[in-house]
């Protein structure tokens, strides 16, 4: 049988109108044209099994679309057997999109419904499944805007996109992706540093909560510095600054916003109330969004390196950062 899958990028916006698509990988296409959805969605099938409110959704959207085929499926009862998992495959695929979007910049695209066609020859002869992710992303200052994106934006991060195959989300033991799984805290599953960080950072872009964002973010630096329980929040201001700062001001300015996020942190943790308002959590959360970014795209082989090795590595970073002052 073959297939057709899609789903709205909400909150998402293109410079450009793209009519066909932009290929974001074989038989996948990210566009805001209306052709595809007119003959997509203006169909008996399409408008009898989504519903007026969910075609609506794809009203002046951005959206992604995946065409393939089911080689080995040749009856609906067969389909039925995978239709729906398959859609949950999907989704993930898209929103490992949605990742590589925030390497290129903050934002809110989030994706949520997806529905999956498949028929014969003909659309109308088909039959639909509908799958839903729960995971909503917002902007690390909590602002509520669209989220636009220029061409070359998207061309940079479908260069640097990489999905997972539908054969390596279909060994997975979450019903193809319906739940997320756990698979990168686990030791005996390869767990590493920059695996946990991002897990970590995309726990706090799904919080709408400011504090518990800055809790999540300070759990991914976590992940990618820590060596030991002691004076852990110093060592990650420090270690940040001397690796991202590219002067003395900036790392100062580094610097303090570390130890003021884990001042934020840790009385949280604690169970106490925070002073001030939300107002003063903007800038650190959004200082903290951009740290992440700029170390998860740098890749840095240190983070892949052993404590013995990192703390080599610091040390002799914190000393050469001396000796240039």
């Amino acid at each position: 049988m073959k297939y057709r899958f899609i789903t709205v990028l909400h909150r998402m916006k293109l410079e450009t109108i793209k009519n066909k698509g932009t290929e974001l990988f074989s038989g996948a296409r990210i566009s805001n044209g209306s052709q595809v959805l007119t003959e997509t969605l203006e169909t008996r099938l399409m408008s009898g099994t989504l519903g007026v409110h969910s075609i609506n959704e794809f009203e002046n959207s951005v959206y992604v679309y995946i065409d393939g085929e089911f080689s080995e499926i040749h009856t609906q009862d067969k389909m039925d057997e995978i239709g729906t998992k398959y859609t949950f495959i999907f989704l993930r695929q898209i929103q490992e999109f949605i990742h590589c979007l925030w390497e290129i910049k903050d934002n809110n695209v989030y994706v949520r419904d997806g529905f999956l066609l498949a028929y014969n020859k003909h659309f109308e002869d088909g039959c639909t499944y509908k799958a839903s992710l729960s995971e909503i992303y917002s902007y690390s200052t909590d602002e509520l805007k669209e989220s636009i994106f220029s061409d070359s934006e998207i061309h940079t991060a479908i260069h640097n996109f990489v999905p997972s195959t539908i054969e390596e989300l279909d060994e997975e033991d979450t019903f193809g992706g319906q739940l997320p799984n756990s698979n990168h805290l686990f030791k005996v599953n390869n767990s590493n540093r920059m695996g946990r960080a991002i897990y970590f950072t995309a726990g706090a872009r799904r919080s709408a909560i400011l504090p518990m964002k800055i809790v999540s973010y300070c759990n991914a630096l976590e992940c990618l510095f820590t060596i030991g329980t002691s004076e852990v929040n110093h060592k990650i201001a420090e270690r940040v600054a001397i690796m991202l700062g590219t002067s003395k001001e900036s790392k100062k300015d580094l610097f303090k916003l570390i130890k003021n996020a884990y001042n934020y942190r840790s009385t949280l943790v604690h169970g106490q109330h925070l002073k001030g308002s939300e107002e003063n959590l903007v800038s650190i959360s959004k200082g903290l969004d951009d740290v992440l970014r700029n170390l998860t795209v740098a890749k840095h082989e240190i983070f892949s390196k052993s404590d013995k090795e990192m703390e080599a590595f610091f040390l002799e970073l914190l000393f050469t950062h001396h000796s240039g002052d």
